[in-house]
């Protein structure tokens, strides 16, 4: 954003960037890095809180009773370092558009998985942020928390330029 400088201060009515922030600074960009820091925070921390502890993940895949057998493993080792790198890769702005894309996409996932959970009356936690899976079911309030991460991922895969990202000096822009 721009503040005008009256003459009367001796401005002269010229127009001065904000220090620190880009010129065109404004609401869509302050809500690119609001949903850049919140989702990718999430994502990093839940990534991390899952790869510190394997085989209770790999329970926690079981719990939803969605995947063949042979695939819990590699899902529940895999999981955990790919919401690390869209965790990572949001903080930093690099490669912005897929990682939001990808937040979007994992949280729809976890939407369903949960939703399909509930529905069945399946008694796990969420695993969200880690856990053996057992609990008393998922909740309400399980299913609503992803639901501002997928619109977050989504804003972010639409929004092509935002302030702050490491993105800016991959393109020739």
């Amino acid at each position: 954003m721009k503040d005008r400088v009256p003459a009367e201060h001796g401005g002269a009515g010229v127009e001065v960037a904000r220090a620190g922030l880009p010129s065109a600074f404004g609401w869509p960009d302050a809500l690119d890095l609001l949903a850049r820091a919140g989702a990718g925070s999430v994502f990093l921390y839940a990534g991390v809180v899952k790869a510190m502890d394997r085989q209770a993940m790999v329970l926690a895949v079981h719990g939803y009773r969605l995947a063949p057998k042979a695939l819990e493993k590699p899902i529940a080792t895999g999981l955990p370092w790919l919401e690390i790198a869209l965790g990572a890769f949001l903080l930093l702005g690099l490669f912005t558009r897929f990682a939001g894309g990808g937040v979007a996409l994992l949280s729809l996932v976890f939407v369903v998985a949960m939703a399909q959970a509930k529905a069945r009356g399946l008694a796990i936690d969420c695993g969200c942020f880690g856990g053996n899976g057992t609990g008393t079911g998922v909740t309400w309030f399980d299913l609503i928390r992803d639901v501002p991460l997928l619109a977050a991922g989504a804003f972010l895969a639409w929004r092509v330029r935002g302030p702050f990202r490491l993105d800016r000096f991959l393109s020739e822009e």
